[in-house]
């Protein structure tokens, strides 16, 4: 009799969290559409307007607009032709990717067919058997020699997304920094010509600082994001409402002031297996919201490539799930050709390397940003990364900011808040981001700069 009370008690403790569960996704998706509004409503972006020449060009970094790129080998509706693939998006492509497994040869076929189409490569570099591989040897002497042979800029973009837990090379920052810099030394040496891209993907957020090899040993700062419905095929997981612009700020906001971003993938899927239906219209709407701000939004993005593939008819079981391609579908298509037929897209590249031009560009800074009674604060990152002022703690929740070379300074306390990271949790609660910050016109004024403010855009001038 005991054990029949117990046993019912605890079904109904387990009824009972059920139906939380349920009351919990139930609320949280109304708190989503809250918030997502919210944010919708409050877009701010801060530009910085620099007089000076005080940013020097990396290397193969167009002074202003982006490379367009993409990647087309697995299109088997083109047969992976990059000149078909240009025909039909109206647009010459400057550059193309393909990925080589770590161990595997210089693709020296495929990188002529590259440039035949007047493009130049970029390699996405993956030590799929692990770290331990990749040693100061003569496959990879030999590797960055036939790089330099190509004759044309060649971005390696080496061990990409290792933030994440399905590469073979995550897990061991320490581990990872050390090869990067070894491999960068090689082609720095051997190969002038090459670039070294460091990408990771969007999320998670947390370890990506921990993985930076430093600035001396990166070139270009990359990120991979998609515009998906379902994270993982798990139709309990959406993703529908992310906002591709908001995956991009986290990498933008940190690495941009020194660094120019490429956006080295991103697709937009128009069809799934999780639920089975077709959604072209959502592929659109996150394709032209992309492409169509990244001029005014994004000035430091050099560089984007589209992922042209239906991975439902991919080798790799695990990835069956998203139809990312856009050359069979006519509508999705001609979003695309409007999206990137822009001047700011760049279709060619210049032969010389510009690599340490000083250069005067336009910096912004999106996303991390709070608005309480009217007055908007901005996380201390945006001063201390974007602004790049000195940094003092005062004790007490109080800072000073000094800004070279004049010495101003600016002094403040701290103000947190939390914030609509984009993002849900596995029941599909939005995931809060913590911010900490000052009051940015008042700081920037203190600092001496000019503010204007138009709309939800701030405009600092030095």
């Amino acid at each position: 009799m005991q054990l029949r009370r117990w046993v019912s008690g605890q079904s109904l403790l387990l009824l009972a969290a059920v139906l939380l569960l349920f009351m919990l996704r139930d609320g949280a998706e109304k708190d989503q559409e809250a918030l997502s509004a919210a944010v919708r409503q409050t877009e701010w972006t801060v530009h910085l307007l620099a007089k000076e020449q005080d940013y020097r060009l990396a290397k193969w970094e167009p002074e202003s607009g982006a490379y367009l790129g993409a990647y087309v080998v697995q299109d088997k509706s083109i047969g992976g032709s990059m000149d078909a693939f240009n025909r039909l998006t109206g647009r010459k492509h400057a550059s193309f990717f393909k990925y080589v497994g770590y161990g595997q040869p210089f693709p020296k076929e495929w990188v002529k067919e590259v440039i035949a189409a007047g493009a130049f490569p970029q390699i996405a570099l993956e030590p799929n058997g692990g770290l331990e591989q990749v040693k100061d040897d003569a496959y990879l002497r030999g590797f960055a020699d036939e790089a330099k042979k190509a004759g044309v800029p060649v971005f390696i973009r080496f061990a990409s997304e290792m933030n994440g837990s399905w590469t073979a090379y995550g897990g061991d920052s320490g581990l990872y920094i050390r090869t990067w810099r070894l491999v960068h030394d090689v082609f720095e040496k051997r190969a002038p010509n090459a670039a070294m891209v460091w990408t990771v993907l969007n999320v998670p957020e947390k370890p990506i600082e921990e993985y930076y090899p430093g600035d001396e040993y990166v070139d270009w700062v990359g990120i991979n994001m998609y515009s998906v419905k379902y994270h993982d095929g798990d139709i309990k997981r959406k993703a529908d409402m992310e906002d591709p612009l908001a995956m991009l700020n986290y990498v933008y906001n940190r690495y941009s002031r020194t660094k120019p971003i490429q956006i080295s993938e991103f697709g937009a899927t128009h069809y799934n297996t999780t639920d089975g239906k077709r959604d072209n219209e959502f592929a659109i709407k996150k394709i032209e919201r992309l492409y169509g701000r990244l001029h005014t939004y994004y000035p430091r993005v050099k560089a984007i490539y589209y992922f042209d593939v239906n991975n439902l008819t991919e080798y790799n079981e695990m990835r069956k799930i998203n139809d990312y391609s856009i050359t069979l579908q006519p509508d999705i298509l001609a979003a695309y050709r409007r999206s990137v037929a822009g001047d700011y897209f760049l279709s060619g590249y210049s032969a010389t390397d510009s690599e340490g031009q000083p250069s005067v560009q336009r910096f912004t800074f999106r996303g991390n940003l709070h608005a309480v009674d009217g007055t908007v604060f901005a996380d201390l990152s945006f001063f201390t990364e974007t602004l790049q002022t000195e940094l003092v703690r005062l004790g007490g929740g109080t800072v000073r900011l000094i800004r070279p070379p004049e010495r101003k300074t600016a002094e403040g306390r701290l103000f947190g808040w939390q914030s609509d990271s984009g993002y849900l949790d596995w029941i599909n609660r939005p995931i809060m981001r913590e911010g900490t910050g000052l009051p940015l016109v008042q700081t920037v004024r203190q600092l001496g700069y000019k503010v204007k403010l138009n709309g939800t855009d701030i405009v600092i001038e030095e």
